[in-house]
């Protein structure tokens, strides 16, 4: 915290994995304040997830990472932005210590907005409540906002993910306020989409991020700024597995994009998934697999709007 220069902030302050709509009130509303009261707006997130650090085996697969929740935020209007490295020496952190961090003389907080739900210091043992009265007590205020509902039901990230691995991608986009995403590095694959005839870009996604759910969806891949419609396969590739195993580890992601044909290996991408247009399918042989990503290029061709060139 030394090297953060002095001056009058209002924080928001979270772990902000996804930065969906309950998240961005959250910045939001860090931002107007500090608009108000002519003081800099910060966002304080941690990196990596708690959870890696405090209890790795439950530390569920990340929505967005550290690159990507960094850009999403400073779209926010947001003037500055602190990444706290979340170590185990931090998460022994007591809350009476976290607030002094917080309250410090360097950070100059004089205004701290949090979701309703935050906690932190060791075992996390400091609420609302706990920043709430260390705050009136340093003459320093605290906002807490209430949870955003979303068809009836708190948002949260762990129900994002669930959604992703359903293929619920339209109430994930509503709760993201985004197309759900994934990035990568464009990969050698075994090249057997070209044998067939539907050229393919293997994609080497992070494993410690999770992706949609086992199947086909029509998405966006972005090669810098501009789009390109695709049809992107999820799975296992069955037809020509020879086990069944759901490892995750095995995995794959592959995007056939439409009037393509440009060399893009080893480029980094980022696709935006759409709509899930079916579930992954087991062919007898090769030629039932063509005959079935002809009709999907076909479904993706009549998709209203989608083979639309777009800038990103």
């Amino acid at each position: 915290m030394d090297d953060v220069p002095r001056g009058r902030r209002v924080a928001a302050i979270g772990t902000f994995d996804g930065v969906h709509i309950g998240h961005q009130r959250i910045i939001n509303e860090a931002v107007e304040i500090a608009r108000d009261v002519d003081a800099r707006s910060m966002v304080i997130t941690f990196h990596p997830h708690p959870l890696s650090v405090i209890a790795p085996e439950k530390c569920p697969p990340i929505l967005t990472p550290l690159n990507v929740k960094t850009d999403l935020i400073e779209d926010l209007d947001v003037d500055e932005l602190l990444i706290i490295p979340f170590e185990k020496e931090f998460s022994r952190l007591p809350p009476g210590e976290f607030c002094d961090m917080l309250f410090s003389s360097s950070l100059g907080a004089i205004h701290v907005v949090v979701g309703e739900n935050f906690r932190f210091g060791y075992k996390a043992e400091g609420d609302v409540k706990y920043l709430a009265d260390y705050g009136k007590n340093k003459g320093m205020q605290v906002t807490a906002v209430p949870l955003v509902e979303a068809g009836g039901k708190p948002i949260s990230s762990t129900r994002i993910r669930n959604l992703l691995v359903e293929g619920s991608l339209g109430e994930v986009r509503e709760i993201l306020g985004r197309p759900p995403s994934t990035h990568g590095k464009v990969v050698h694959g075994d090249k057997r989409g070209r044998t067939l005839g539907v050229r393919t870009a293997n994609i080497d996604a992070r494993v410690d991020c999770i992706f949609p759910g086992r199947g086909v969806y029509l998405a966006d891949l972005f090669v810098g700024r501009q789009a390109y419609a695709c049809l992107v396969n999820i799975g296992h590739n069955p037809t020509f597995c020879a086990t069944d195993d759901d490892s995750d580890a095995k995995m794959r992601i592959e995007a056939h994009i439409l009037d393509f044909d440009r060399n893009i290996y080893g480029m980094d991408v980022r696709i935006d998934f759409l709509e899930r247009l079916r579930g992954e399918m087991k062919f007898d042989g090769p030629e039932q697999l063509v005959e079935q990503i002809g009709k999907d290029i076909a479904a993706a061709r009549a998709y209203e709007g989608f083979a639309a060139r777009r800038q990103g």
